[in-house]
């Protein structure tokens, strides 16, 4: 009997250091007490990889083993947030966003094909962020999401959703060009579905 477990997979934490850019931030956008505040929106694109688990159960013994399919490819999404000063260093705040595309993991099983579409996702998360420099923050996140599948289920996998909704967590780089426009560089993990690590270009207001 197969069957697609919940099982966690949550124990993935990147480092991110920051890439030195060109000096391009105004006066305003130097300020410490004021940078990276308010709010913003933007785009993002590069690598999504999506993955479920399935568990096998043999009937005569009871004994139960499963693996991980994986799968990367290209994909992107839109964001929006706010961040507040709460010390010259330090911002609070939050974000949702919206995630297209990646990959579609297939397993190729003894009864037949397996395998999950991406459809759309939606997150939404508390930030904290530290200022490494006048132009460049360093942030985590955490916060709620899911990813929406079309599941294609010949193999007659038990417990299959086209949902798959949990925990997320993340961290990030963020680097002003100026007084309203950054890059960031960002990685996101949503539990037992889906993983990111984007390019975006927030906008300040």
């Amino acid at each position: 009997m197969w069957t697609a477990s919940a099982r966690s997979d949550a124990g993935i934490i990147l480092a991110l250091a920051a890439v030195a850019l060109p000096t391009m931030a105004s006066a305003q956008g130097d300020d410490p007490v004021t940078a990276f505040t308010g709010g913003y929106a933007g785009g993002e694109a590069g690598l999504h990889e999506h993955h479920f688990f399935i568990e096998r159960t043999d009937a005569a013994t009871g004994r139960t083993q499963g693996r991980y399919y994986r799968s990367w490819d290209v994909g992107g999404g839109v964001f929006a947030g706010y961040d507040h000063a709460v010390a010259p260093r330090v911002r609070l705040g939050g974000e949702i966003g919206i995630s297209l595309g990646g990959g579609s993991p297939v397993a190729q099983l003894p009864t037949g094909t397996y395998s999950h579409h991406p459809q759309w996702g939606y997150r939404a998360t508390a930030k904290a962020g530290y200022l490494l420099g006048n132009r460049t923050l360093a942030y985590g996140s955490f916060g709620y999401g899911g990813h929406r599948y079309r599941i294609d289920n010949r193999a007659g996998v038990l417990d299959a959703h086209p949902w798959s909704s949990s925990f997320t967590i993340g961290a990030g780089v963020e680097h002003r060009l100026s007084e309203r426009a950054a890059l960031r560089l960002d990685f996101r993990h949503l539990d037992n579905s889906m993983s990111h690590l984007l390019i975006g270009v927030p906008i300040r207001f």
